[in-house]
């Protein structure tokens, strides 16, 4: 689990590498693959923690690719835990719409500061993941996005 939570923080400093690539007249290409990036670095994260609980390795694989991409309602005794549930989950969906858009509509025309606005997002999502991952209304995310409700 450890490689698979190190290529999640790889793809996150890809992004940064990507949104900043050209400084004076950035492509659009460089600007969308850093945003879908971005996205798939918190995704991975994501997968990483989930399928990392899963005792057979050899099921993992099969295990990640159930993932849902579905927007999640959460609420707990903690405020501060909800707090930072919601930082991730919310980021989870406002970086895959965005990387849709990216990826997908090409009248879209993506800013560097655009760009940099989601992968601080996501960035922000991997420190709230980081202050709760161990903790039970994390692990009831993670359990919501293999298991269809």
């Amino acid at each position: 689990m450890v490689q698979a939570v190190t290529f999640a923080k790889d793809l996150l400093e890809q992004s940064t590498h990507l949104a900043r690539r050209e400084a004076r007249k950035p492509k659009q290409a460089s600007l969308r693959r850093a945003v879908s990036t971005a996205y798939y670095a918190l995704f991975h994260l994501l997968i990483a923690e989930a399928v990392g609980n899963w005792k057979r390795n050899d099921q993992r694989a099969t295990l990640a690719r159930a993932f849902e991409h579905r927007r999640k309602k959460f609420s707990g005794p903690d405020p501060r835990m909800v707090a930072h549930l919601k930082t991730v989950a919310g980021a989870f969906v406002q970086l895959q719409d965005f990387r849709h858009d990216a990826d997908y509509d090409t009248s879209f025309e993506l800013t560097p500061t655009a760009a940099l606005a989601q992968i601080a997002l996501a960035s922000d999502a991997f420190v709230s993941w980081n202050a709760i991952r161990k903790e039970k209304i994390a692990q009831d995310y993670l359990l919501s996005l293999l298991v269809n409700r």
